[in-house]
Order: structure tokens, then C-alpha cells, then sequence
């Protein structure tokens, strides 16, 4: 059956031809806008988990991934400590991480490691928490995620931040950056030490189980003093910030020495002391002021 197009069908298609036109407009717009884009978008946040040798147990964590276009790209990987009493969701929960690295080609990692000062315990032998993050933990990341193992970083806050530069100092090859935000070294110094450096009966609990209630190898051989001592050519950039408030009042004093130290070895760093406390503001803060210089570093 033949339908009769309307007496107007001449208006109706100038209207039709005129709205093509405003719409092909508008498509050449949002292409614009859309190419323009960074070509890597963070859309990506997973929770994963693993079974750790190192541990003998299950472990989650949660991996933020840019948006692969091509299989064969890799990225630099950053490992993003919690710490004391945190878990890992912290990072996501209590700063603008997301949003910081939303359009970074970077992969960041969010590892769960309880109160273990990031060692492996001097009282309990199946925590093995360096192991964990050093071994277990990167290996399954390098296995699973498009990740440039050539390209890797590791920062974190209070017990994070002392566990970061702990580990990159021991494993110097590993990491080409590490990151501390109010790294809380300077507690193994004064552990034993309730005067000086008083601390809540939780934190000194958690310090006799990971470095052992007396003096021995494996405070000595986790004390960021001593391993500096061994500073060489194949050591990472190390970035530290600390809160010029911070209520740990040994922390602006050790900074300032740990500085003092690297720069006698010939270490690269920068240091930062600037306004703030132990808190979530500063680190949230700190971490994006970080952002740009693991950038440079890391090549991105």
C-alpha cells in the first residue's frame, strides 16, 4: 500500500537537512572532545586476592588499572603501603587517589598487611611479610596486569612509609622510587624507649611481635640508619615528607638525621617538611604533591 507524503514534505526537509546539519555539529564536537582525552583513563578499580606462601594464607588487595588499548602496552607500577591499624582499602576510602590518578598510565596496588611493620616477624616465623610484598605479591601482579616490572615504585604512610623505604632500601633493584609520608622509622629506634617516645600499648605490641621484645638481627637488619649505611649507585630515589605538627615527637628530628645520613652516602632524595600532622589531610595532601615526581622519575 502507497502512502501520500505530506503537501509541506519541502519544509519538512529543509527542517530535516537543517537538523542533520546541527547534529553532525554536535558530533564533531564530542569527537573533538572525546580524542582529546588522555589516552589511558584509571576506570578500573579491582579486588583481588591471592594465597600467600609467605603467609600461609589468603590475602586481598585491590588493584587500580588504566584502561587497556593495546595488549601489549605495559605500565609502571606503584605499590601504596597502609598504615598502622589500616587495611587496604584505606587509601581508596580516605583520600582523593582515585581522582589523582584517574588519567595516569599507572598501575597502583593496594596491599593488605595488618600490623607487621612490612617485616618478616622476629616472633612468629610463618609471618613473613617482606616476603609477602617483595615475592609473592609483586610476582602475582606482574603475572596478572599489563605491568612494566623495569618501572616499579612502593610508598605508603606513618608504618607504611617506614615499610616502604625499608624494602626499597633492601631490595634496591626492585623499586626505582620509594615514597614516605610521616614514615614511622624512628619507633624502632625508641621502642624500647617509653619516655622518649611514648606510644599506645596496641603500636608497642605490634613493634615486640614484628622486631622481637630484645635487641637482635632483625632490628638491625630493618633499621633504615643501618641500611643506609649500604647505600650504592643501584639505590632508588627516596621522596620523604613529614608534618612539621606531627604528634610523634621523636619523627621531625629522625627525618632530619635520615636526610643528613643519605646525602653523606650520596643517595638521591628530597625531603619535605611542611605544615600538617599524623593525619588523613596531610596524606592525602602529600600523596598528590608526590604524584609529579614519581612522574619524572619513573617516565610517564
Amino acid at each position: 500500500m502507497r502512502m501520500a507524503l505530506p503537501e509541506v514534505v519541502g519544509y519538512d526537509m529543509r527542517r530535516i537537512l537543517s537538523a542533520l546539519k546541527a547534529h553532525n555539529a554536535l558530533l564533531a564536537f564530542l569527537a573533538v572532545v572525546l580524542l582529546s582525552r588522555p589516552l589511558c583513563a584509571q576506570e578500573r578499580v579491582l579486588v583481588d586476592s591471592l594465597f600467600a606462601p609467605s603467609l600461609g594464607m589468603e590475602r586481598t588487595f585491590i588493584v587500580l588499572q588504566p584502561v587497556v588499548r593495546d595488549t601489549a602496552e605495559r605500565f609502571p607500577v606503584l605499590f601504596l603501603l597502609h598504615g598502622y591499624s589500616g587495611g587496604y582499602r584505606d587509601w581508596i576510602d580516605r583520600t582523593k587517589l582515585r581522582e589523582y590518578v584517574r588519567d595516569l598510565p599507572l598501575i597502583v596496588v593496594l596491599p593488605d598487611a595488618d600490623n607487621s611493620w612490612y617485616v618478616n616477624s622476629a616472633t612468629n616465623s610463618s609471618l613473613r611479610y617482606e616476603d609477602y610484598i617483595v615475592h609473592d605479591l609483586r610476582e602475582t601482579i606482574a603475572a596478572r596486569y599489563p605491568v612494566d616490572t623495569t618501572r616499579e615504585a612502593i610508598a605508603g604512610l606513618s608504618m607504611g612509609g617506614s615499610g616502604a623505604l625499608m624494602l626499597a632500601m633492601k631490595h634496591p633493584t626492585l623499586f626505582r622510587f620509594a615514597g614516605s609520608f610521616s614514615g614511622a622509622f624512628p619507633l624502632l629506634r625508641f621502642m624500647d624507649d617509653s619516655v622518649t617516645q611514648p606510644v599506645s600499648r596496641g603500636i608497642a605490641a605490634s613493634l615486640r611481635a614484628a622486631y622481637g621484645a630484645v635487641p637482635g638481627p632483625v632490628r638491625t637488619e630493618n633499621d633504615v640508619f643501618t641500611l643506609v649505611q649500604h647505600a650504592d649507585s643501584t639505590w632508588p630515589y627516596l621522596y620523604m615528607a613529614t608534618g612539621i605538627q606531627d604528634g610523634f615527637r621523636t619523627f621531625l628530628a629522625q627525618h632530619r638525621l635520615l636526610t643528613d645520613s643519605l646525602r653523606a652516602h650520596g643517595v638521591s632524595y628530597e625531603y619535605h617538611e611542611t605544615v600538617g600532622g599524623h593525619s588523613w589531610q596531610y596524606w592525602d595532601r602529600e600523596l598528590k604533591r608526590m604524584l609529579p615526581r614519581l612522574r619524572e622519575i619513573l617516565k610517564f
